[in-house]
């Protein structure tokens, strides 16, 4: 698995045009865990939950009937949670997050550790599956494994941190192809293409199809196509920007594992790469970046 590479440090770019989010905040709320707490203090996170989810600065009228709350009631809260810089007031008399909510956000994505909670989430999938797994981020040479875990299912091939992963014939290179602007990408591609004697419109055509298939399922796969014995699954996690953060990967041996997107691991591989993109701040109608 271990190849040369050339290139160089690349960054991701592109955004998808947002959707608007209407949903009520009752549909949005969190669960009731049982424990008691201060009624006003969720009271005032459904109203921010309402203007969190809403696609542009809402009325007085519109902030209370999507909070199931009385214009009244929801009136003073506003007052106070203005006051504190939580919510703002424009000059039509509309209402949007503050800019405490911001510096709120941003301390928030400053602590955030991707790398740590990336091995979080590949750890409980491999505890939930018992298949090897690892995480991969893009580097200046290609996809580079940051962090392995091994399976209850011994895979005996060289996986370790600091391994680059092709562009063309890996699930995990599959999915930087996918999800990263093809100006980043290209020059390992060509490099790979270069090296193996490839036809460049023969790599074209492949990596449409890659792509297509890819985006499709929300899930790459690669049979044997790296080593003849080795399957793999690898799924994107992406930022509160909507770029490409790192790539989840779970691997095994031909055969035994489950390549179909609709299989139980495959199912829990994209679980848990929508779940850590939520938790690094993505939102799924904010857009994501593309090739």
């Amino acid at each position: 698995m271990k190849r040369r590479g050339t290139g160089s440090d690349l960054q991701m770019t592109g955004r998808i045009r947002a959707r608007p989010r209407t949903a009520p905040a009752s549909a949005i709320e969190p669960p009731d865990d049982g424990r008691k707490g201060v009624q006003s203090v969720d009271i005032a996170f459904s109203i921010l939950r309402v203007l969190e989810s809403a696609e542009k600065p809402l009325s007085l009228g519109e902030l209370a009937a999507r909070a199931e709350q009385q214009p009244s009631k929801v009136h003073h809260y506003l007052v106070s949670l203005t006051r504190n810089g939580i919510v703002a007031q424009n000059a039509a008399g509309h209402y949007d997050l503050g800019p405490f909510s911001l510096q709120l956000g941003l301390s928030a994505l400053s602590r955030l550790d991707t790398i740590e909670q990336s091995t979080e989430a590949i750890t409980a999938f491999r505890d939930e599956t018992g298949e090897a797994a690892f995480v991969a981020v893009w580097g200046n040479r290609g996809p580079t494994i940051v962090r392995y875990v091994e399976g209850s299912h011994p895979v005996t091939v060289e996986v370790r941190a600091g391994l680059v992963l092709p562009l063309l014939t890996s699930a995990t290179g599959h999915v930087f192809v996918t999800w990263l602007a093809e100006a980043k990408w290209a020059p390992i591609a060509r490099w790979e293409q270069d090296s193996g004697g490839v036809d460049p419109r023969a790599t074209a055509k492949t990596v449409q199809v890659v792509q297509k298939r890819t985006r499709g399922q929300r899930l790459a796969v690669i049979d044997g196509d790296l080593l003849p014995r080795i399957a793999a699954i690898s799924a994107p996690v992406f930022g509160y920007d909507g770029t490409l953060v790192c790539a989840l990967t779970a691997l095994g041996w031909r055969g035994e594992l489950s390549l179909s997107p609709d299989s139980e691991t495959s199912r829990k591989l994209i679980a848990t790469s929508e779940k850590l993109s939520r938790t690094l701040g993505f939102r799924e109608d904010a857009g994501r970046s593309g090739g």
